[in-house]
């Protein structure tokens, strides 16, 4: 059985006034995080639990002890983790960083909120013991927060970029999906497909971030980076599980309409068929685990550039059920692979012919007793001009290529402008 990774922690308070000049000192970062008016940002990494299982690698980090001193503004759980949505899948070139779960603890974590926040400062434990790494923690804070505003950059000019899609694979892949779904042999499958956008220059993380969060209309604006420079941004509008104690709290987001279309959304049969599929997906994930569940009401929930179905769901954890396992439980949901949910995986396996990665698994941050994962959607991956865009539709009876690419170019829209200041095609 692999050590318990050992880190100690020195936080201390920081008036709002300071935040901008603090955010500047920790520079591009290592992990973003925003949820409303409450962000988290990271610098560098501490410690790194990754491996090919995501039970192991959430487990170990929720098994860790981590001992931070001082007052601070703490995030729902000590670890930034995330992990792919087949564990099984081969990854291609842009996910070479990016192993199927990983969990690492920051140098630096800057949390924000309208009155203030906190500076926190982690060291592992090495050779010189607890109170040589306690030092180097409060050495490295006390350097941060006297460390003067860096320069602004100057301003960057528009970038110009082309964009690769391609239909005739996507409608393939929808009648080969229709075909299963006629032979009874699948109630759902949500397919996945690729925007490649390449720029005449660098593309900026800290310009996306700051569009992203300008218009994040309810979602969560997540961002990390893997070791070679690869930046996964996005911004989730649906939650996996927030757990704290045994109390949890997921949701059913599923079906989709174009704003000006949301009031037929409740009344089609198609797509109320479709976000009923993902309840009972969820519903069937927590026999067992569950003590109480309680469904809330359907209701239509718009995000501006697209509108979905949505229940809330909650309940209790039965006793010695970790946090982890509930999200691994209910991961992947029908909203994000489809129903019966092996054997979608199986059909995603064989027909989708693209690398997932993170795509539609889960960020987040995880704890010994909370957890707060995203399902990660609505997002790309950024390499210095290019970037891949993952959008995604969910294919029932009744579906056709052209509606679910039109979809997937609607849930495009927000990251194209995060990117790009701009996209390609209207809401």
């Amino acid at each position: 059985m692999a050590a318990v990774v050992q880190v100690v922690g020195s936080s201390r308070p920081v008036r709002a006034e300071d935040l901008p000049r603090l955010r500047g000192v920790l520079g591009t970062p290592s992990l973003a995080w925003r949820d409303g008016d409450v962000s988290f940002r990271g610098s560098g990494e501490a410690a790194v639990v990754a491996g090919a299982r995501a039970d192991d690698v959430l487990g170990r980090a929720a098994a860790s002890s981590v001992d931070v001193r001082g007052e601070r503004m703490a995030p729902p759980g000590e670890w930034f983790a995330g992990f792919a949505f087949d564990a099984a899948a081969p990854r291609d070139g842009w996910w070479e960083s990016f192993p199927a779960a990983r969990a690492f603890l920051p140098r630096l974590l800057l949390a924000s909120s309208p009155l203030g926040g906190s500076l926190t400062a982690y060291e592992p434990l090495g050779a010189g013991g607890e109170q040589a790494a306690r030092r180097r923690a409060d050495d490295a804070l006390r350097s941060a927060l006297s460390c003067p505003a860096p320069r602004e950059p100057a301003a960057s000019p528009p970038r110009p970029a082309s964009l690769c899609e391609d239909f005739p694979a996507w409608e393939a892949l929808v009648v080969r999906a229709l075909e299963v779904l006629h032979q009874g042999m699948l109630r759902k499958v949500v397919l996945a497909r690729a925007i490649d956008v390449e720029a005449e220059a660098p593309l900026d993380l800290a310009l996306a971030l700051e569009r992203a969060e300008s218009s994040a209309d309810g979602a969560v604006v997540y961002a990390v980076r893997g070791a070679d420079g690869t930046a996964f941004l996005g911004a989730s509008p649906e939650r996996l599980a927030r757990v704290e104690g045994r109390r949890f709290v997921t949701q059913a987001l599923a079906a989709s309409a174009a704003p000006e279309d949301a009031a037929r959304l409740a009344r089609s049969a198609k797509e109320t068929a479709e976000h009923r599929a993902v309840v009972e997906d969820i519903r069937d994930a927590l026999e067992g685990i569950a003590e109480r569940v309680e469904v809330a009401g359907t209701s239509a929930v718009s995000l501006g550039y697209v509108t979905h179905l949505d229940a809330r769901i909650e309940g209790t954890l039965r006793g010695g059920v970790r946090p982890h396992q509930l999200a691994l439980a209910l991961h992947p949901t029908a909203a994000v692979g489809g129903s019966p949910r092996e054997r979608a995986r199986d059909f995603l396996r064989r027909h989708e012919h693209l690398a997932r990665g993170w795509y539609a698994g889960a960020v987040g941050w995880v704890g010994e007793a909370a957890l707060d994962l995203r399902v990660a959607l609505r997002c790309a991956l950024l390499r210095g001009p290019s970037a891949r865009l993952f959008v995604g539709a969910g294919v029932v009876e009744g579906s056709t290529a052209r509606a679910e690419w039109e979809e997937t170019r609607r849930k495009a829209v927000p990251m194209l402008r995060a990117l790009l200041g701009e996209a390609p095609w209207p809401r």
